[in-house]
C-alpha cells in the first residue's frame, strides 16, 4: 500500500509527533511504501501517488481540504476530539473551517472507545466511520533487564496548565517532611512564563533540592529508576506517560481514571495518595506489573498496527 502521513511540524517532539513517527516506521517496516512529510514539504509531496493519506490533525486536514483530486484522507485525533474547539468564542471561524474540512475525510481514528460518540456528536458522522486505535510505548522492545527503584517520583511533560505540575508540587510539599528522602523529577519544557511561575512555587515551598527541573532528556533511565510515576494532567487524549512508565513496570498516579478529564484535584487528594504510594513499596510493584500486563494485553505494538492495516485497507 502506498501510504502518506502529513505532520506540519515536528518541532515540539511532544507525544503526537513521536506517535506520528512510530506508526510511520510500523507501516513501512511491514512492507507498505510509506512518505512522511511536513509543511515544507506539503506543496511537492501532497499530489504523489498514493492509496491513502493520514491526516495527523486539525491542522493537517484545514491544509488537505484545498488540495483537489486527493486519495481517500484518514482523520487522526490525538487528543479528546473536544479539545481542539475549546475556543469556541475566540476562534468561532477557525472551529468552523475545521468542521467543514473534516467532512472531506472518509474515516476517523481516535485514541479511545470514548471518544467515538464525542465525535459523532462534533460533526455528525455515523459511528461506523470512526475507528479507536490507541498507540504503543517507544520504549516497547528495549532490554528492561535491570530495573532499579530509588526514591524518585517522576514526572514527564510539557510545563503548562494543563500538565498541572502545580498540582504535584502542592501536594509533595505536604508529605515531604514524612519521607525526607525523596524528591520529584519534572522533565519536559515550557512557555518561560510557564517554567517561572513553577519555579517560583517550588521556592515559596524552599523546595527547590527536592524537585528539580530536568529539561528535556532520553526518558529510558529516568522510567527505570523511579518509584513511580505522577501524571497530574488535567487534559489528555490518551496518556502516552501511562503506558510508557508499564513498560518498566511502574505505576501511574493520574487524577481520574484513564486520563485527565479537565477535572480541578485537590493537592490533598493527590498527597493522600501520594503518601501510599511512597509508604508502599510491595504495592508500588503490584500496580506496576498489573499495568506492564494490561498495556502489554492492550497497547502493544504489532496489535496496534494491525489494527491500523485493518482500518488502512478498508479505506
Amino acid at each position: 500500500m502506498k501510504i502518506a502521513v502529513y505532520k506540519d511540524t515536528f518541532a515540539n517532539n511532544r507525544g503526537a509527533d513521536i506517535a506520528v513517527k512510530n506508526l510511520s516506521t510500523g507501516l513501512s517496516e511491514r512492507g507498505h511504501a510509506v512518505t512522511l512529510f511536513d509543511k515544507s514539504e506539503f506543496a511537492a509531496k501532497v499530489r504523489g501517488e498514493y492509496d491513502v493519506i493520514v491526516s495527523t490533525g486539525t491542522n493537517e486536514i484545514l491544509d488537505l481540504a484545498k488540495v483537489d483530486g486527493l486519495p481517500p484522507i484518514v482523520q487522526q485525533f490525538h487528543t479528546d476530539p473536544k479539545y481542539p474547539f475549546r475556543h469556541w468564542i475566540k476562534r468561532w471561524r477557525r472551529n468552523r473551517a475545521i468542521k467543514a474540512a473534516l467532512r472531506k475525510a472518509a474515516v476517523f481514528q481516535v485514541l479511545r472507545k470514548e471518544h467515538v460518540e464525542t465525535l459523532q456528536k462534533l460533526i455528525g458522522v455515523s459511528g461506523d466511520g470512526i475507528t479507536a486505535i490507541g498507540n504503543w510505548s517507544s520504549f516497547e522492545g528495549r532490554a528492561i533487564t535491570t530495573i532499579s527503584e530509588e526514591k524518585v517520583i517522576l514526572c514527564p511533560g510539557a510545563i503548562n496548565a494543563d500538565k498541572n505540575q502545580s498540582l504535584l508540587v502542592d501536594a509533595f510539599a505536604t508529605v515531604t517532611a514524612e519521607f525526607p528522602d525523596w524528591q520529584v523529577h519534572i522533565y519536559g519544557k515550557g512557555k518561560s512564563k510557564e517554567e517561572a511561575a513553577l519555579k517560583k512555587k517550588i521556592d515559596s515551598y524552599a523546595l527547590r533540592d527536592k524537585i528539580l527541573l530536568k529539561g528535556y532528556a532520553d526518558l529510558e533511565e529516568p522510567y527505570r529508576n523511579c518509584a513511580f510515576v505522577a501524571f497530574p494532567s488535567k487534559t489528555e487524549g490518551f496518556g502516552m506517560v501511562i503506558v510508557d512508565a508499564a513498560v518498566f513496570s511502574k505505576p501511574t498516579l493520574m487524577i481520574h481514571d484513564w486520563i485527565g478529564c479537565g477535572e480541578v484535584a485537590d493537592p490533598r487528594d493527590f498527597a493522600f495518595a501520594l503518601r501510599k504510594l511512597m509508604s508502599n513499596g510491595d504495592f508500588r510493584r503490584d500496580l506496576g506489573e498489573k499495568s506492564r500486563i494490561y498495556c502489554s494485553a492492550h497497547y502493544s505494538r504489532e496489535k496496534i498496527l494491525d489494527e491500523w492495516e485493518t482500518l488502512l485497507g478498508g479505506v
